[in-house]
């Protein structure tokens, strides 16, 4: 008889003064189960506003300008500022009795600037992380309050 079991002598009623012994032997298994009893998820949620946003625009504008002059010259002038105004002199050789040089045009260039303000809208991105429970494995997700 091995010792994890239990034996126990059960007389019978039998003439013979018989004694028979019956053994019996228990065994138990241990195991592990996965149950699910809730869940929980994370989301990240974009958000994106617009926002205006106030900017100094600088602009400038450009006016060419063409003056006829048609008078003799002795020598070549380099452009020259005036101002805000660039003066190009524009030069030709006009056949006469002899070649002169004569300054036929200037071209004057100006330049002028304006400054102004504009709204311009601007896109901007915020991030939110949405947490939610569920109770049970088919619960209904609910936003979870603790980490508002």
């Amino acid at each position: 008889m091995r010792k994890d079991e239990n034996t126990s002598a059960i007389p019978t009623a039998d003439s013979s003064n018989e004694v028979r012994v019956a053994a019996v032997e228990e065994e138990i298994a241990v195991g592990i189960e996965t149950v699910e009893t809730g869940a929980v998820r994370v989301r990240k949620v974009v958000h994106e506003e617009e926002h205006p946003v106030l900017l100094q625009v600088r602009r400038q504008n450009v006016e060419v300008q063409r003056i006829s002059i048609n008078r003799p010259v002795e020598e070549r002038e380099e452009p020259r500022r005036e101002g805000d105004t660039l003066v190009i002199p524009v030069y030709e050789y006009v056949p006469v009795v002899r070649m002169q040089l004569t300054l036929k045009e200037e071209v004057r260039v100006k330049t002028t600037e304006a400054q102004e303000v504009v709204t311009s809208r601007v896109l901007t991105n915020s991030e939110e992380l949405v947490v939610e429970r569920r109770d049970g494995p088919n619960g209904p997700w609910e936003k979870d309050s603790s980490f508002d």
